[in-house]
């Protein structure tokens, strides 16, 4: 079977999930989860899925505003994401070190997906192929997901004979 590395992320985290054979006849694969890896430079906000970046927090209200201006700000949140896209390429790279062939889907809301789409690639040997989806799954469990994409065709639903 060709081998699949999934990546789900968000700002957050990222989830990596492989496809392996399963013992259920109706669901002859499924998605296993394995490495998950969190931003330390992102903290959650009441579950909108955004995120903080915890540098823009404010200690102190009578201090005044103890963040950079509006444009500076915007340039730092991209940083801090890049920073976390290139620790998820690096990662893929490890699952994928090994491998001659395969698939690794990305799956990421679309602004993350551009910002990590080329370091991911970079991390890649020839012989693996990258598919990408602009989706925020990060919430999905692995059934959920697994569905998605076999929904999409991104995944066989079955594996084949």
């Amino acid at each position: 079977m060709n081998r699949t590395c999934i990546v789900v992320a968000d700002a957050k985290q990222a989830r990596f999930f492989s496809v392996d054979a399963s013992d259920v006849p109706r669901r002859p694969l499924n998605l296993a989860e394995g490495t998950v890896l969190f931003n330390p430079d992102v903290e959650a906000v009441r579950g909108d899925g955004a995120g903080r970046i915890k540098t823009e927090r404010i200690s102190n209200r009578q201090a005044g505003p103890a963040h950079p201006v509006d444009a500076r700000r915007e340039h730092h949140r991209l940083e801090l994401v890049r920073r976390f896209g290139r620790e998820v390429a690096s990662q893929v790279g490890k699952i994928t070190g090994t491998w001659s062939s395969g698939t690794v889907i990305l799956i990421a809301a679309p602004r993350l997906l551009g910002l990590m789409r080329d370091t991911v690639r970079d991390a890649l040997h020839q012989g693996i192929q990258l598919k990408e989806l602009a989706k925020d799954y990060t919430h999905l469990s692995a059934r959920e997901i697994h569905e998605h994409l076999a929904e999409g065709r991104l995944i066989p639903l079955q594996q084949r004979s």
